[in-house]
């Protein structure tokens, strides 16, 4: 079945509301969540155009435990439960989150109370959607905690156990979704809704629902007596196998309604459902009666149709003729299970349909000069139509005038529909097409008249014909086109290498021109620019091919490509990589085959506009001067390595890399990751590693904690977890894990060195207590023997003077003799005249006592002790004593 656009918009909306402005995937936090940050997309689409940040955890088992290490900044969270988990959403479970705008919550939960949204005061967007696709959760719901919600999106979850008032508990609703809720009867969403005064938006998914007129007495109110103020109602129902009269008469208007009929009427279906308008029908039938349909187009104003069936029956009444004129937008599609598609009319679908402004066909046969009849007999009846896709129908040829009477119309596809044959003049009267989209067809040959008359032409899509032969000149009428898509090329057999030269096929090339893609398919192809024009705008050139060899080298139209995209072994020009002749490109991505002439691709270096880089199946092992290939890039914010085979990665590539920001590898082989190889990049926030295959080396130790607890950069990877990353051994066989040959031979046991650290210090802090204890009175002058006795030592060794002759150790209680007897006669009445040390007047102040005792002993030549009564009674004349007989001992010098 195909989806209507409108629906993929609300569907994708309510699974991807968290995605950022496009993501590529995140950091390892815990092993269960991602965090996005600022990062333009790798593989996921955009729905925000402005920068956000994003937080995915998956296999939750315990939030707070699980969501701890994230910022608390978030703006979007999606947190998805281990399978398994059947407990309670707790309280405050994401209360630490005050700037969250938007969460979405996957998994069944046997309670949610309120209280578990406390402090989220700033989300607008909430999605409740369980893990199991096939049964809804049995678990009331209250959003009362969450004062400015604004968007809500329910899916499989039993929405009979939700309070009756449930929606009017959050006054700023405007955007209600309501996918496979277990509706057992419409009054649980119907009475639900009936006090909701702000809903702006109403989507109802359910495929099992029976349409029962409303009963609202369970909500202690009676039947809903006014009509809904719902500007856009969606509902997408399953088969219409039973309804109530005026079910869903509240919601008075229909923006989409989409259900399937088999065996019933189309028409009386419809007439029971109680709405008087309906935008947009969407239906799966197995046999569509157009007088039908075209009757409930009258009856509910019906603007655009999308019907899905086995067979068609164009037969018309007058009654019916009226109701559609109504129809504006219409497709048909025969059912695709179908092997044999049906042979369509398109005469009779335009001149039933007259006043359409898009109509799409999809799988039916069509007749080659059906269009061309239509024209001659009814010109006025697509005069209205603007847009019209003819897609995987089976038509012989386009013939020449075959769209003379579309004069409106701007777009036109004609796709995967086995096209071969386009006559001259073929779309002759199309002077307002904007767009010719001849998509995957048998196209073989491209005449000088084949798209004449096409003079207000934008873009040309031929990409997946077989053209075999263009003549010159045949895109020389397209002097406004700006997107040009061409091939796959396959020129005769005998011609080696398939040669297109732009000028020949254009005449001039248009000055608009802005997007080129050219392909020759499997096999080679020269390349010839041929004219110098200068485009009004830089271009984006995506050449695809065998290999590619492009002459004229020089011209302006190279300068002018700013985006550049090779899918080829190698292309080259004058024998040198292309990317030396394309100086202005800030977008480069090479696609090989590793292929040995891809030439010097050092000169990447001179592209100093380069923002993004992609280059994928290279083999870089041999290339020449790969060290410097990254060299001067000073503007790169993305590269991204794919399939490539090297050896190593080391900082010599991205010592210039100051700008870039996301980083993607994807080696094809074993590699070695070196530290080095991030150091230079302090602007980097994002990293994609998949199929991430490491030698088991030390070297690439440092990548286990980088990844684990790095805050700055994000990271992801394709592995599970950290565990599943394997390594290659040095027997080049096995594969082993990566993060237990790190643990076992390039760390140590952390625990073991605090324990043995610990009983070191304990063993030191107990053998000098115990000294202390024993010994402590003999540290001191211990310590003051030794230094006197290295001092003394150096004295002696460098030949220097004695400053006393003689230290006199004496009691201060005899110092009266001292000074009035001793001195006298040793130092004034001599010869010899003696230089005499008293502690009296000698040692120096504000020293230690200690201190000075020994180093007036080690300063004299001899020591002379006054004993007395006095002096035995005195502690520091017995420590002089003592100090002055360890030098007697142990001087090399001097008698005391």
């Amino acid at each position: 079945m195909k989806i209507p656009e409108k629906l993929k918009m609300v569907l994708l909306f309510a699974l991807f509301i968290l995605c950022p402005k496009t993501c590529y995937v995140c950091s390892w936090l815990a092993e269960k969540c991602h965090f996005f940050s600022d990062v333009e997309g790798l593989n996921i689409a955009s729905f925000y155009h402005g920068k956000t940040s994003i937080a995915e955890c998956l296999s939750v088992t315990d939030i707070k435990e699980d969501l701890r290490g994230l910022p608390t900044n978030l703006l979007n969270l999606l947190v998805q439960m281990d399978l398994h988990f059947h407990g309670v959403l707790a309280p405050n479970s994401f209360s630490r989150f005050g700037s969250l705008e938007n969460l979405k919550i996957a998994g069944c939960f046997s309670e949610i109370p309120p209280e578990a949204f406390n402090g989220l005061t700033n989300v607008t967007s909430l999605t409740i959607t369980a893990l199991d696709s096939k049964n809804c959760c049995e678990v009331a719901l209250d959003f009362s905690h969450l004062p400015s919600l604004t968007s809500l999106f329910i899916s499989h979850h039993d929405l009979s156990l939700l309070a009756l008032n449930v929606f009017e508990k959050i006054p700023h609703l405007q955007w209600l979704y309501l996918d496979s809720v277990c509706l057992k009867d419409l009054s649980d969403v119907l009475c639900r809704l009936a006090n909701v005064k702000l809903l702006k938006l109403f989507s109802l998914d359910d495929w099992n629902i029976r349409l029962q007129y409303q009963n609202c007495s369970v909500f202690n109110t009676t039947d809903i007596s006014t009509e809904f103020s719902i500007e856009t109602v969606d509902l997408l129902l399953g088969k219409l196998e039973h309804i109530d009269e005026g079910a869903f008469k509240p919601f008075g208007k229909l923006s989409l309604l989409h259900f399937s009929v088999s065996n019933t009427d189309f028409l009386e279906d419809l007439s029971l459902i109680g709405v008087h308008q309906i935008s947009k029908i969407s239906a799966i039938v197995d046999v569509l009666n157009v007088d039908d349909l075209c009757v409930a187009a009258k009856l509910y104003s019906v603007k655009s149709v999308d019907v899905y069936y086995k067979t068609i029956n164009l037969s018309l009444t007058s009654k019916g003729s009226v109701g559609c004129k109504e129809i504006g937008y219409i497709t048909l599609e025969n059912d695709i299970s179908r092997e044999i598609v049906n042979l369509l009319d398109v005469n009779s679908v335009f001149q039933i349909f007259s006043n359409l402004t898009s109509a799409a066909i999809y799988r039916h046969v069509l007749r080659s000069n059906d269009f061309q009849s239509l024209c001659a007999s009814y010109p006025q009846n697509v005069k209205q139509l603007i847009n019209m896709v003819l897609q995987t129908i089976r038509i012989d040829k386009i013939v020449s005038h075959q769209f003379m009477c579309f004069v409106n119309l701007k777009t036109l596809k004609l796709v995967m529909s086995k096209i071969s044959v386009f006559e001259d003049f073929a779309f002759i009267g199309l002077n307002k097409l904007k767009e010719l989209n001849l998509h995957r067809n048998k196209i073989s040959s491209i005449h000088r008249h084949t798209f004449s008359g096409l003079h207000e032409l934008r873009v040309l899509d031929l990409q997946e014909n077989p053209i075999i032969y263009i003549e010159p000149k045949s895109f020389g009428h397209f002097t406004n086109l700006s997107s040009f898509l061409l091939g796959d090329l396959n020129f005769p057999p005998n011609m080696s290498l398939i040669k297109l030269h732009l000028s020949d096929i254009f005449g001039v090339i248009p000055y608009n021109l802005s997007n080129v893609f050219i392909s020759s398919g499997l096999r080679p192809m020269h390349l010839v620019i041929g004219s110098n024009t200068t485009l009004n705008n830089g271009l984006n050139l995506h050449i695809k091919g065998q290999y590619v060899i492009v002459e004229d080298c020089n011209s302006l139209l190279l300068t002018s490509v700013f985006t550049l995209q090779i899918q080829a072994a190698y292309m080259i020009c004058e024998n040198e990589f292309i990317g030396k002749y394309v100086p202005s490109v800030v977008s480069l991505e090479f696609q090989s085959m590793f292929s040995d002439n891809i030439g010097d691709l050092s000169v990447i270096n001179q592209l100093v506009h380069l923002k993004t880089l992609k280059l994928e199946k290279l083999d870089l092992t041999n290339l020449p001067n790969m060290d410097i290939m990254f060299h001067n890039l000073t503007k790169l914010e993305t590269l991204i390595l794919a399939n490539c085979k090297l050896f190593f990665l080391d900082g010599s590539l991205t010592k210039d890399l100051k700008a870039l920001t996301k980083l993607g590898l994807i080696p094809k082989d074993t590699v070695n990751i070196l530290q080095t190889f991030v150091d230079h990049l302090t602007q980097l926030r994002f990293v994609y590693l998949e199929d991430l295959d490491l030698y088991c080396s030390c070297d690439n130790a440092w990548l286990v904690s980088w990844i684990r607890d790095n805050r700055k950069v994000e990271v992801v990877m394709s592995n599970p977890s950290m565990q599943d990353l394997k390594c290659l051994t040095d027997n080049e066989v096995d594969h082993i894990s990566f993060v237990s040959y790190v643990t076992e031979n390039c760390s140590f046991d952390l625990d073991f060195v605090f324990f043995a650290c610990s009983s070191v210090f304990l063993c030191i802090f107990i053998v000098v207590v115990l000294m202390y204890k024993f010994v402590g009175q003999y540290f001191k002058p211990f310590y003051h023997i030794a230094s006197g006795w290295f001092r003394e030592a150096f004295r002696m060794k460098e030949k220097q003077q004695y400053r006393y002759d003689a230290f006199v150790s004496y009691s201060s209680k005899d110092e009266h003799w001292v000074i009035e007897e001793l001195l006298p006669n040793l130092e004034q009445r001599g010869p010899p005249f003696l230089r005499l040390c008293l502690h009296s007047r000698d040692f120096q102040l504000g020293h230690d006592i200690v201190e000075n005792i020994t180093d007036s002993i080690y300063a004299s030549r001899r020591t002379l002790c006054l004993v007395s009564r006095n002096y035995l009674n005195s502690n520091w004349c017995s420590v002089e004593m003592q100090l002055a007989t360890y030098r007697l001992q142990t001087g090399p010098a001097g008698k005391n």
